[in-house]
Order: C-alpha cells, then sequence, then structure tokens
C-alpha cells in the first residue's frame, strides 16, 4: 500500500519569501502566488504609484487621501465592485492602509475581502505589471453576456433597461456602441448609474418611473429590451408589442421551486415554463431559455426572444435585420 504523505501548501505576496519557500518544494512544499484564489485586485494607491508597478491584473480606483469610513460609501460605491460572491483583494501601500477599506468592505455585506501591503521589489517580476488600467471590477448581468451575440446591432435602435438599478447593463452595452434608457424608481441607483457611465466615458440616459404605474411605461419601439431580477406580469405581457421586427428581449427574473423559502416573495417568482407565456410562438422566436441557478443560489429562469418580421412566420425562420 502507498504511504500516506502530507501535503503543505504555502500562499505567499512576497518575492522574497516566495524564493525561499520555492526552495523548500522539493520538501513537499507546493507555492502558488495568492491571487490565484482570488477573481478580483482593487488598487487604492495613486494613480502614479499603480502605473509605475503593480499586481497583474489589478484594476485601479484610487481613492482620495483623506477618505473616511463615513466617506466610503460615497468615494468607493458598491458599483464599481464585482459581485459579492467574487472574492476581493484591497491593495494599499501599506497593509494598515489597505486593511482599514477591506474592514470597512466587510461591514457591508457578506464579502471575503483581503488586505494587501504592496513594495514592487517584493514580488516575483512575472506577477507585475505597469502602465495605467482601465478595467472594471465591476461585472454586467451574467445573462446579458451570454446573450450579446443574439442582438441586433446597434443600428437597428435604442435599448431599454426595465428595472435598471444602477445602470450595469445598460453602461455595459453602452461600451459596445449601443444608446439606450433605463427607468428605475430609486433616484440613488439612478445617480450611481450615471456615475458608472461617466466613469466609462460613455452616454446613457437615466430616467425616474415608477413601472408599477402603467402611465410611465416607456413604449417604445425599443431594438433591445433588457429586465433583470424585476417581476411584474403586466409589464412583461407588454414587452413583445414594444420591439420591431428583429428586436430582442432579454429577461432574467427569480424562478419559484418547490422548497425554496428565501427571497423574493413567491408572487416574484415565475413557475417552471411560465416566460414562454409572455413570448408566444405567433410573434416571437425563442432563442434561448434556460431554468437554472444564479451565482447566490437562487432560482432563476432566463429567456432571450426575438420578435418575427412576419406575424405568423414559420418557426426557425430568422427575424433578424
Amino acid at each position: 500500500m502507498e504511504s500516506w504523505q502530507p501535503r503543505c501548501v504555502a500562499v505567499c505576496f512576497s518575492r522574497r519569501l516566495y524564493g525561499s519557500l520555492a526552495a523548500a518544494a522539493g520538501g513537499g512544499w507546493r507555492v502558488e502566488s495568492r491571487f490565484r484564489q482570488h477573481e478580483a485586485i482593487l488598487d487604492i494607491r495613486p494613480a502614479e504609484a499603480f502605473r509605475q508597478a503593480h499586481p497583474r491584473g489589478a484594476a485601479s480606483f484610487p481613492l482620495p487621501a483623506d477618505w473616511s469610513p463615513e466617506s466610503l460609501a460615497t468615494d468607493l460605491p458598491s458599483i464599481f465592485l464585482p459581485p459579492r460572491h467574487i472574492p476581493l483583494t484591497v491593495v494599499a501601500g501599506t497593509w494598515a492602509a489597505a486593511e482599514a477599506v477591506a474592514a470597512r468592505l466587510r461591514l457591508r455585506g457578506d464579502r471575503d475581502v483581503t488586505a494587501l501591503g504592496f513594495v514592487a521589489a517584493d514580488w516575483p517580476p512575472e506577477q507585475l505589471a505597469t502602465g495605467p488600467d482601465s478595467r472594471p471590477l465591476w461585472n454586467p448581468p451574467p445573462y446579458l453576456r451570454f446573450a450579446l451575440p443574439f442582438l441586433p446591432p446597434p443600428a437597428l435602435g435604442p435599448v431599454l433597461d426595465l428595472a435598471c438599478g444602477s445602470g450595469r447593463a445598460l453602461v455595459w452595452l453602452a461600451e459596445r456602441g449601443y444608446r439606450g434608457v433605463g427607468v428605475d424608481r430609486q433616484p440613488e441607483a439612478l445617480d450611481m448609474g450615471r456615475r458608472l457611465a461617466a466613469s466609462r466615458g460613455v452616454r446613457c440616459r437615466f430616467q425616474a418611473g415608477d413601472l408599477r404605474d402603467p402611465a410611465v411605461w416607456p413604449r417604445g419601439p425599443w431594438a433591445v429590451i433588457l429586465n433583470f431580477r424585476y417581476l411584474q406580469r403586466d409589464l412583461l405581457a407588454e414587452v413583445p408589442g414594444w420591439l420591431p421586427p428583429g428586436g430582442v428581449a432579454v429577461l432574467r427574473t427569480f424562478r419559484d421551486l418547490p422548497g425554496y423559502e428565501g427571497p423574493p416573495h413567491a408572487r416574484h417568482r415565475l413557475k417552471g415554463g411560465e416566460l414562454f407565456r409572455f413570448f408566444p410562438a405567433a410573434t416571437c422566436e425563442i432563442l434561448a431559455h434556460e431554468e437554472n441557478f444564479d451565482a447566490d443560489g437562487r432560482p432563476s429562469t432566463g429567456i432571450v426572444a426575438r420578435r418575427r418580421a412576419v406575424i405568423g412566420e414559420a418557426p426557425g425562420a430568422s427575424a433578424a435585420t
């Protein structure tokens, strides 16, 4: 029988420590870069320090020198951060400075946040990068990434994002040449959307409106209609009629599941297969449909539907323009 041997893993940040531990690898140690386990790195040092050297893969978000725990929600709002299920490392010139920010971020909710004091001389060259970096830490809804190949070209018309929140989906599409409008009843979220758009150098229009009131429904036509994690059945029933031929609706929201008792309330969750009722085959071609779970564990369902060019068009025919 093969004898059992313990395996030890050393996870390190320092170049000097990395070299020492690597030399011990023959004794059963396996040495890894810490960032192989983290998917997001937030560098809060001044922009010039970031340009000179930073951990590879880091995103630069310089904080004001006079930031305080009270101002952090304004200086670093959640709209600029990755989803809560993605681990985050905060990088600063010292561990204490990084930990001061990381500790405040942990208090915002269930987020895995670690702190790192960065000294370039202590790092292996292959783990360093230089120059500016404009990559965002935030992500659009994953289902929008999936649906992007199904969308019509921007020339077909504008995008409407229903219950847009802080506008990640709309801003992400604007970076890809689309123009659009986001509607939500939360003024604070709309302000964050405007700030997000400005940070990415794109133009989006954010409009306040309570979608529970049919008088404020923006009836289009819209080349693309988005609706993520918001369910209002009477509104959803109108969506196909707001699309031109070739227009596409992308929707993903909560799904009811026997035994599931988490949020939201059952009346705000779709039954299995219910989405098809809102996109009948006579007027819409279903490009994609799924029933599974979001990253936070909530049962969800999604659909990508394209308005047919001719009412009653044979199934499988393309309505793209």
